[in-house]
């Protein structure tokens, strides 16, 4: 039958195609005529009956993923460029508070600030960039780079916060991914500022930020700074902040709770609305098949997450 050349063909295909190529062109040449008189008697059927020859059908997003599906099933496609073309996909729906570094954990300097605290905070942190502000992120006078300040401080013996200053960039909140990254790409910038529809700093994004929304977390020097890290036992311990892209994919969920209603976007938001009160330690949710303890608070906010698979015999609050 059919399916046997199918099968060698898939799984010989170049020796196959050398093989019957030569007949294939012989046959190719015999037919033409018979093949361009069909098709001009088709084109005319069309015309009498309306339609436009030639019209090509668009392709949709859903036939490409489909299209890379198949590609990855058959190994012509690698997992990380999947994941990547997918990510591409997912960055004209993500808004860019799910990509960016929320306003409590900015690492900020106060104009004001002593040499021996701006070089603390350079020790603690390991940032290449850091807003400058006057008293709180309210005031934002610009962006230093680390090595502006190391130079400042071979040169002088000690920092001047108000010189070699970059403009801070703002933008609002309700940006797409896609459109930051055209933004990123049409300035000179290298960090903006996510303001809210009140004007207030609610997070800064970095390129890296967004290059991390497509290619996925880089390596962190320890693990506490990784938003995901998997036991031995197949659990995972993720950080709150984890955006919901990287956690359906690290836990391979389809959906999450009324996500498309854009209530969240990360794991703490989500665990905040299954609750539907702040968390506290310990606290559980389950959905899908998982279990999410709340292990670690920052304050009031989630910082770690401990996810395990439930048994078949466990219930789930999952549909």
């Amino acid at each position: 039958g059919e399916l046997v050349p199918k099968r060698l063909g898939q799984t010989h295909p170049e020796t196959v195609a050398r093989l019957v190529a030569p007949t294939m062109n012989w046959l190719a040449m015999v037919t033409r005529p018979f093949v361009r008189l069909l098709s001009v008697c088709t084109d005319a059927t069309l015309r009498l009956m309306g339609v436009r020859p030639g019209a090509s059908r668009s392709v949709t997003e859903e036939e490409i993923a489909a299209s890379l599906e198949e590609g990855l099933d058959a190994g012509v496609i690698e997992a990380q460029e999947h994941q990547m073309v997918r990510n591409v996909f997912r960055l004209d729906e993500r808004q860019v508070g799910s990509m960016m570094i929320p306003r409590t954990d900015i690492a900020w300097l106060d104009v004001a600030a002593s040499s021996e605290d701006v070089l603390t905070l350079l020790a603690e942190t390991d940032h290449s960039r850091y807003p400058v502000c006057r008293g709180g992120l309210d005031d934002v006078l610009g962006v230093v780079t680390a090595q502006t300040l190391l130079q400042q401080a071979m040169k002088r013996g000690g920092f001047a916060l108000t010189e070699d200053l970059q403009p801070p960039v703002f933008v609002p909140e309700t940006l797409s991914g896609m459109e930051l990254l055209e933004h990123f790409r049409a300035s000179a910038s290298q960090l903006v500022f996510v303001v809210d529809e009140y004007g207030e700093v609610q997070g800064v994004i970095s390129v890296r930020d967004v290059l991390e929304a497509i290619t996925g977390e880089f390596a962190t020097a320890t693990s506490e700074g990784a938003w995901a890290v998997q036991r031995a036992d197949g659990s995972w311990l993720l950080d709150g902040l984890i955006p919901v892209p990287e956690l359906k994919d690290r836990l391979e969920l389809k959906e999450l709770p009324e996500e498309d209603r854009g209530r969240y976007n990360t794991l703490a938001g989500m665990i905040m609305l299954l609750l539907g009160r702040l968390p506290h330690t310990t606290d559980t949710v389950e959905w899908n098949g998982w279990r999410f303890e709340v292990v670690d608070l920052d304050g009031k906010r989630v910082d770690k997450v401990l996810v395990s698979k439930l048994d078949e015999s466990e219930g789930d609050t999952s549909p």
